[in-house]
């Protein structure tokens, strides 16, 4: 793009009729660069810039008259004949026409100097690239503090995909926006065109932009609307025809009766949009796969009646009273003691009242328990790359080269274990508990689930993407302020987890409360794979009683005693989970000893030995972190038992991910008698700005350099 600076006199200024500003005005059409100078295309496009009295421009007005025309950001033109067309630049340009018509009508013009009409600086552009206007452009008016409207962002954003066959990585660094926009944006203004060529496309209005927005953005209703990402288009042609006829006015022409006689005349019946607010969508994904609910809306063109009577709501809110049900009987029961006989009244009311529930429950429910069901059903690949854009310390943190084992090493503080968490939250897609079992683990909160601890240090938006099984796979938490129809006492906040496999878009949200257990609500939660996180400052005892029954199903369990005989304890011959007095624990039975002792009498290498074996093989097909591995292992140990994680892993199909402060950890790796191809280590440092790098080492490149010069990449 070649350029040049020159001073011209502003009617030598012409504006851009086709600014993207004005593409969603619904007089707006196409003018060709032959047509432009037109004075009549002119004046219309002062008029779209200007708004009523001049709205668009006031800032400016006053700007300008207060310090006078300051020549700061360039007005980029290029030339049409004898005339200059501004490519960036039409506020401010149409603003000093406005001040010029005002000079010559006699009227104050405050500091601005009438000279400058004469000789306003101007960046001529000779050779236009578009790709790089449009970008200039972007970068004002997307990235930028003047942001056109949403409707006209996603167009400029679609159009260099496209029309000029930009990337999508490309887009994103050029706009400086993320991914999760750019896709957001692209679909919305797709449903939007779907609209506009339907029967009620002369409706569509700038400000429905969020209301289709919040449609594309509802994992629920993309399901209804059978939406594919591929081409950009919702596949159920009748769901699609009810919801714009949802969004819109209805003119129905019926028949009346006149009083008089047989002869029947033509009325006309109106209708107003049913959903004509963004916040409605909340809504209607909660009904719309009750039909009932619908034809009640429809008939009546209520979408609150509608949800009244839904079915489906119903059911939700059921759960909900039960869960408070439970949480504050067992609530009543720890301050039992406190009961007064005017309490003991209140309870045989409720007891009276629960009592007259249950002919109704155990004749008509049966309850199933909900399984959280993995995404691929087989495993080829696993996680090939991953970006980190925003967890905790890291921003923009990428990584690459990952294999079957993956080793992170580094001093305290270096984020080893943000690093497993990422990839642990990523398999766990829209399950929003994983996340919540994270932080509080984080906060230390081992048993009770802490609203406030969690509304308190959420700090920033969680934006993850990697590749796994081949497909793109993306994960957003952010913390929001609910539109949600709840009873908002003691409300803090709303967690919301947006997670995209593919071209499947998964959404959970989770409501926090001062006074009372979150609400959880989703249409369906979905996990890549089978996944565990393990530390030794998490113990998750339920998840390790699973673990040791799909063992034994899978006849894996011989294979862990087997090694703890071998390497750890030669006098232990069993390992049994046992019911006792109502609690489940593992027994350990030993040559050694008469009694069976529980496991926790044992050391804790042989408890980290026991949890990590067994969770190698529930982990089967998907994925294993582990924390700190050699917590409580001595040296001598490392050496069989990572070749055993090598092994097993292998035999299981499992990627593990593993931190570790330990150089005797990395050599052991490199020292046992496992293959080194499917081995990659991570050495995290600290670089002169401060920021955490993460260097990578192929298995077999560090085997050499460990037993070359004794390398040590922690």
């Amino acid at each position: 793009m070649i350029s040049n600076r020159e001073t011209v006199h502003i009617d030598q200024i012409i504006l851009d009729p086709n600014n993207y500003r004005f593409i969603d005005r619904p007089e707006y059409t196409f003018v060709s660069d032959e047509q432009v100078a037109d004075s009549r295309i002119q004046l219309r496009t002062l008029n779209f810039i200007w708004g009523r009295n001049q709205e668009n421009i006031k800032d400016l007005i006053t700007s300008f008259k207060e310090n006078g025309f300051l020549d700061i950001e360039q007005i980029q033109v290029k030339r049409v004949n004898d005339k200059y067309l501004v490519l960036e630049g039409n506020r401010r340009t149409s603003t000093l026409k406005y001040l010029w018509d005002e000079y010559n009508r006699g009227n104050d013009i405050g500091n601005v100097v009438p000279s400058v009409f004469e000789s306003i600086p101007v960046v001529v552009i000779d050779e236009e690239d578009p790709v790089q206007h449009l970008i200039t452009m972007g970068l004002h008016h997307i990235s930028g503090k003047t942001r056109w409207s949403a409707v006209n962002e996603a167009q400029l954003m679609n159009d260099l995909i496209e029309k000029h066959e930009l990337t999508e990585d490309d887009v994103c660094k050029k706009l400086g926006i993320s991914k999760y926009t750019l896709r957001r944006s692209r679909r919305t203004l797709y449903l939007i065109n779907e609209y506009k060529i339907s029967d009620y496309g002369d409706q569509f209005k700038t400000d429905m932009f969020y209301i289709f927005q919040s449609i594309v953005g509802s994992p629920t209703l993309k399901e209804w609307l059978e939406w594919n990402d591929d081409d950009y288009e919702a596949e159920n042609i009748r769901n699609v025809e009810r919801l714009f006829n949802w969004l819109s006015s209805i003119e129905d022409e019926g028949d009346q009766e006149k009083e008089e006689g047989d002869t029947r005349r033509k009325t006309k019946n109106s209708r107003e949009p049913i959903i004509n607010q963004y916040r409605q969508i909340k809504t209607l994904e909660q009904i719309v796969y009750d039909e009932n609910a619908l034809r009640i809306m429809e008939d009546t063109g209520d979408l609150t009646k509608a949800y009244t009577f839904s079915k489906a709501v119903g059911e939700s809110k059921l759960q909900g009273a039960l869960s408070t049900i439970k949480e504050g009987t067992q609530l009543a029961y720890n301050f039992k003691d406190l009961i007064t006989s005017g309490d003991l009244e209140e309870l045989r009311n409720i007891k009276e009242s629960i009592d007259s529930l249950l002919p109704i429950s155990l004749a008509k429910i049966q309850t199933e328990e909900r399984k959280v069901l993995a995404f691929f059903k087989s495993i080829n690949i696993h996680f090939t790359d991953i970006k980190i854009s925003s967890y905790r310390k890291f921003a923009d943190l990428s990584i690459s080269h990952i294999n079957r084992v993956n080793i992170f090493a580094g001093g305290n503080n270096k984020g080893k274990t943000t690093i497993l968490e990422t990839f642990y939250l990523l398999t766990q897609a829209n399950n929003l508990n994983a996340y919540i079992d994270l932080a509080r683990y984080r906060g230390k909160f081992f048993s009770d689930f802490n609203s406030k601890w969690i509304d308190k240090y959420f700090k920033s938006t969680i934006e993850i993407n990697g590749r796994f099984n081949d497909a793109e796979t993306n994960l957003f938490i952010s913390k929001e302020e609910t539109d949600d129809d709840i009873d908002k006492t003691g409300y803090l906040s709303s967690l919301v987890i947006e997670s995209q496999i593919g071209n499947v878009d998964l959404k959970s949200t989770m409501h926090l409360f001062s006074n009372k257990a979150p609400d959880y609500r989703y249409s369906r939660t979905q996990i890549l794979c089978n996944a565990a996180f393990t530390s030794p400052y998490r113990h998750n005892e339920q998840l390790v009683q699973q673990a040791h029954q799909q063992a034994i199903e899978n006849k894996y369990f011989d294979k862990v005693i087997s090694f703890i005989n071998e390497f750890l304890d030669n006098t232990i011959t069993k390992i049994d989970l046992v019911n006792d007095q109502g609690v489940y624990r593992f027994r350990v039975t030993s040559t050694s000893r008469e009694d069976v002792l529980d496991i926790t009498e044992y050391g804790e290498g042989l408890q980290r030995v026991f949890e990590i074996a067994l969770l190698l093989g529930y982990c089967q097909n998907g994925v294993l972190c582990i924390d700190e591995i050699d917590s409580a292992l001595h040296k001598t140990l490392l050496v069989k038992f990572t070749e055993f994680i090598q092994q097993t892993a292998k035999e299981f199909n499992v990627q593990v991910f593993l931190s570790t402060h330990s150089k005797e950890c990395i050599d052991a790796f490199v020292e046992n008698e496992y293959p080194d191809d499917e081995l990659t280590a991570y050495s995290l440092e600290e670089n002169i700005e401060g920021k955490i790098e993460c260097n990578f080492l192929p298995g077999n490149k560090l085997k050499q350099l460990v037993e070359s010069i004794n390398i040590d990449i922690r």
